[in-house]
């Protein structure tokens, strides 16, 4: 008898010892099936109820992924404090946002140098600068402007088409949804050159509040954004 209460001392010291500066992490997200890091490091991955992880006492960064395609993920991340033998519950609602390699190619494509934007892949440079997300006018006031516009030591711009001003939405941002190198931009409607060939009275715009286009009278105001080259 003495035997067995010495040998269940001796497991509950080892116990004590395993667990000490130690706190209970018990985490939970929305999708399920996301990887946890705990400062950087692969943890666990979460299911359908808590998740729950042993972390060293003091202040750590939690981050919960779920890929979905080669571009996307599913990503939230909070900074938790655990203390010593205590438990922490932690329910993350994951937000859809692009992958550093995405994002890092939609950069490299576009290439800001002052205030023009070149488009490397179509061979496209865009004008960049403060009177792109203030300028105004109708259509046809839309290309003479671009006509008669000066900019990086160039004359030869003009209002872009339909599928060239499409080019520059990024469908992964909102307000602006427009390339990551661009950084004058109203959220709203800019005209491009292309009429409506159901009414010659209209032509085709892109609103870069989140990338949807349509077509309006060619007397109404939208905002210019000009383009050189092809």
């Amino acid at each position: 008898m003495v035997y067995k209460t010495g040998l269940v001392l001796m497991i509950l010291l080892l116990a004590g010892d395993l667990f000490a500066g130690e706190g209970k992490l018990r985490i939970a997200s929305e999708p399920s099936g996301a990887y946890v890091y705990v400062d950087g490091k692969k943890r666990a991955m979460t299911g359908d109820g808590f998740t729950s992880i042993l972390v060293e006492e003091g202040d750590h960064v939690v981050k919960v992924v779920k890929p979905i395609d080669e571009g996307h993920q599913y990503i939230q991340s909070k900074k938790v404090f655990i203390g010593s033998e205590t438990s922490l519950k932690l329910t993350l609602k994951l937000k859809r946002e692009l992958t550093a390699a995405l994002q890092a190619q939609k950069l490299a494509r576009f290439k800001r140098s002052g205030e023009v934007v070149t488009d490397t892949k179509l061979g496209l440079m865009w004008q960049d600068d403060s009177h792109a997300q203030s300028v105004k006018r109708d259509w046809s006031g839309a290309k003479r402007y671009c006509k008669n516009f000066s900019l990086g030591g160039y004359s030869d711009w003009r209002l872009p088409t339909y599928y060239e001003l499409v080019s520059i939405v990024d469908y992964d941002r909102y307000k602006p949804a427009i390339m990551p190198s661009f950084q004058n931009v109203a959220s709203k409607g800019y005209w491009s050159s292309s009429v409506d060939v159901s009414d010659s009275g209209y032509a085709w715009y892109v609103n870069f509040e989140e990338g949807y286009t349509a077509a309006n009278s060619k007397s109404d105001e939208h905002y210019v954004r000009c383009v050189r080259g092809r």
